[in-house]
Formats: structure tokens, sequence, C-alpha cells
């Protein structure tokens, strides 16, 4: 998660616009919200269990970490 948006679940990014298309940030907004993302994530049986926050020297960015009942 970056800037409130879902940018990638699992190694897929989840924007409309490719990361590498030279806009960042219409690819950034072009990604779900995080609520948007955890409301849908929540219909199909997902619960937000814990997040960490890392920070690089270029950017920052949250692990979001979802689990489900099986």
């Amino acid at each position: 998660m970056q800037q409130a948006r879902v940018t990638f679940v699992n190694g897929a990014w989840q924007g409309r616009v490719a990361p590498d298309d030279g806009d960042h940030e219409a690819a950034l907004q072009s990604c779900p919200s995080t609520w948007d993302y955890l409301e849908s994530a929540g219909y199909d049986g997902w619960e937000l269990a814990g997040a960490v926050a890392h920070q690089t020297d270029q950017t920052s960015y949250e692990v979001l970490y979802l689990i489900r009942e099986r």
C-alpha cells in the first residue's frame, strides 16, 4: 500500500495504468483505495490481521496482512 492505495497483491499490480508507463502518479491513482479494497476483500471472507510500515530512502509503504478462515 502506498499513499492510501493498494498497489500490489501477492506481487500482482492492482492499477489500471501500468507502473512503468512513465506517469507514476497516474499509475498510483489507478489503484484501488485501501478502504475500497478492504471492503471488497471482506465480502470474500478476508479480514485485516495486521499492518507494517516500511521506510526506505526513496519511498515509504505499508504491508497489509489479511487472513481468511477455511
